[in-house]
């Protein structure tokens, strides 16, 4: 029986994948440490983690855009770097500024005891053992007279009859 020779294909040649990635290698060990201090001055507060979580990012949108750099010495591809650095910086203030917390008003006070009737589904409050005072009718009753009569005794007298 003879053996079949497998011979396999060695080829030195590098996709264009691996050579960006090779690239991409060589231009973060050297331009890290100075991205990563130019972050930390933009950063406001002096915020470490925050500065390093933004590093990782600009280095991100870097690789996702090396493709399309057409820098040929350092200071060029230092120069595009940082400006996708600051843009980085830039767009994380503009989206927390554009997405701050705001306390949402639940409701008037004297509605605190009433039943929740949500738009659709099903609402089973959780047993909890917590009371509160009834204070008013329901509001579609229409006796929301009521209401501001048992406020305005509770601020003049502390509620007694």
């Amino acid at each position: 029986m003879a053996k079949q020779h497998l011979s396999v294909r060695t080829s030195t040649s590098i996709t264009p994948a691996q050579q960006l990635n090779e690239r991409f290698t060589t231009i973060y060990t050297q331009f890290a440490p100075r991205i990563t201090q130019l972050i930390r001055n933009e950063v406001r507060g002096g915020n470490i983690h925050l500065a390093e979580d933004l590093t990782a990012e600009a280095f991100y949108r870097a690789w996702l855009d090396l493709h399309k750099c057409r820098a040929t010495t350092d200071r060029q591809l230092y120069s595009w770097l940082a400006t996708v650095a600051r843009r980085t910086v830039m767009e994380h203030y503009r989206w927390k500024k554009n997405t701050a917390e705001v306390p949402a008003d639940t409701g008037h006070w004297q509605y605190a005891n009433r039943a929740m009737y949500p738009a659709g589904g099903y609402y089973t409050p959780a047993a909890t053992g917590f009371r509160t005072a009834a204070l008013a009718a329901r509001a579609d009753d229409g006796d929301s007279g009521q209401a501001d009569e048992a406020l305005r005794r509770v601020r003049k007298d502390g509620g007694k009859r």
